[in-house]
């Protein structure tokens, strides 16, 4: 795997592989940096943030990672289009990057570590990351033990939340993660129950929260809001309105209520 072959493979905006082309680094500084990155975390994290243009270095350094990778995905024998719609992300969140600062770049370091680690692979539609579940649960007569290894699901941007597609990235995990018991879990704002207060009954989104029994609800984290708006303000008036779930999430917003997360989960 080459760069070139890697940008083609997640469809990385041109301007980002100007960046990473043009960026100056010998092998011994990568290689000091490669061995930072799985030695101490987050050590790295903090070396990388010290440095000017940081968000740029982030971008060449998971981009050289995730090609370097590419090598132990071959290995386990897991197919290339498994390869490239995990580390699509990148793309992702380079965009996100130019959206959120300006710049094209890398912010969202810490959720990258997962997929240069080969701990979290997207099959179809979702992302799928093993997990030792932190509770015990019983669903359907059916008992999950506290630290038991299941699948947590991630639900990334940039798609439609087809039911169809859901299904079958299911029916993926459950064949690709051979040995783990088909259990999903899912802590996500696209599983808080009163999203139903501001969907409409045929949403994607509440079509999806059916997938899972929600038996948790966090109504103070703010990462609906984030989604939805692209950033979290003090005051819900202030938010953008270019989409109906922006009018009517900042409407319920500023009606007083919340909007958290749920936790769910599902069993084969």
């Amino acid at each position: 795997m080459n760069l070139q072959q890697f940008y083609e493979g997640i469809q990385l905006d041109t301007h980002a592989r100007q960046i990473i082309d043009q960026y100056q680094m010998d092998d011994s500084l990568y290689l000091s940096y490669k061995q930072h990155f799985y030695n101490d975390r987050q050590a790295f994290f903090e070396r990388v943030k010290q440095v000017e243009g940081f968000r740029q270095l982030f971008l060449y350094l998971f981009v050289k990672l995730s090609v370097d990778a590419y090598e132990e995905y071959q290995l386990r024998g897991i197919e290339d289009h498994i390869y490239f719609d995990t580390f699509s992300d990148i793309q992702l969140w380079c965009m996100n990057c130019l959206r959120d600062f300006g710049e094209y770049g890398i912010e969202e370091c810490h959720w990258l570590q997962e997929h240069v680690q080969l701990r979290l692979f997207k099959l179809g539609r979702l992302q799928f990351q093993p997990y030792a579940i932190d509770r015990d649960v019983e669903l359907n007569s059916k008992k999950i033990s506290k630290n038991q290894v299941v699948l947590n699901v991630h639900i990334p941007a940039g798609e439609p939340l087809d039911l169809q597609k859901v299904e079958e990235s299911f029916d993926q995990a459950s064949r690709f993660f051979r040995g783990i018991n088909p259990v999903f879990i899912c802590y996500s704002w696209l599983l808080y129950p009163k999203l139903s207060d501001i969907l409409s009954s045929s949403s994607n989104i509440l079509r999806f929260q059916h997938i899972f029994h929600v038996d948790k609800v966090d109504h103070d984290v703010r990462d609906a809001e984030r989604f939805i708006f692209n950033k979290t303000l003090a005051e819900p008036q202030q938010y953008a309105e270019h989409t109906s779930l922006q009018r009517n999430a900042k409407a319920y917003l500023m009606a007083g209520n919340k909007l958290g997360n749920g936790y769910g989960i599902k069993i084969l």
